[in-house]
């Protein structure tokens, strides 16, 4: 492992293997209270529910785990934050480069960043001990992905022609992050412009073991969770999940 320099005292690290980089940010967190550790390739990725993984071809994504102390964003749930920090990287590297989005980037609560309806990126937080983690990956430049994901996958080369270093990403990661510290915990009303499926029907479970649900996607409240309407009744209360699984869209 070897330490990379960084601004505004954040820690850097990089390795070119491991499980994965939260596993590597949780062991390294205790040497600063802010920081990120990169990886070319993980081989043990994980999702945020049960048996999901992160699969990755080495060196053709950005792998990236970040850590802050646990107010670092006020009330600002990090899920929601750490999606605004992705998608306004993946934008500025695109506007400063000249390359464009075959469609708009969207968030898919709570988790992962699409183009269209394609999956570009995916996150996963998590807390331990007054500190918080958000992993990140990033498809940057794969052409051909795995038979059979749950969410067709896509890339920034498959949407843009145009593939940026890990490099590239990962700084436009960190500027984003301290721009967003900065922001005095105001994410919401971008977060929900950018919300997929608000104000269309979906199915949604609301745990692993209950059925699915039907309803309309309202937004999102202050804390972060989604808030779902009974499908067809525009005037009924919405209800809020702190958890569950968006499954299709109609």
């Amino acid at each position: 492992m070897r330490t990379e320099p960084s601004e505004n005292d954040e820690a850097s690290f990089y390795v070119p293997t491991t499980t994965s980089t939260m596993d590597e940010a949780r062991r390294l967190s205790g040497s600063a209270p802010r920081g990120f550790v990169h990886a070319g390739e993980q081989v043990a990725g994980r999702g945020r529910l049960p048996g999901r993984a992160w699969v990755g071809e080495a060196g053709a994504s950005l792998l990236v785990t970040f850590w802050f102390p646990a107010d670092a964003f006020g009330s600002a749930p990090l899920p929601m934050i750490a999606g605004l920090a992705l998608v306004r990287a993946c934008s500025s590297w695109a506007a400063d480069s000249g390359a464009r989005f075959r469609e708009p980037l969207r968030l898919k609560w709570p988790n992962d960043a699409l183009c269209g309806d394609r999956k570009l990126a995916g996150i996963l937080c998590e807390a331990a001990g007054g500190t918080i983690y958000a992993g990140i990956g990033i498809n940057r430049t794969q052409e051909v992905f795995p038979q059979g994901l749950r969410t067709e996958p896509t890339s920034i080369l498959l949407e843009t022609g145009s593939g940026p270093s890990a490099g590239e990403l990962l700084e436009r990661l960190v500027a984003s992050f301290r721009d967003l510290r900065g922001e005095g915990g105001r994410w919401k009303d971008e977060y929900e412009s950018l919300l997929a499926w608000r104000g269309m029907r979906v199915r949604f479970r609301p745990g692993i073991d209950e059925d699915p649900i039907e309803g309309v996607i309202r937004g999102v409240d202050d804390s972060g969770a989604i808030l779902i309407a009974p499908d067809g009744l525009s005037e009924a209360p919405s209800s809020a999940y702190h958890s569950g699984e968006l499954l299709v869209r109609y």
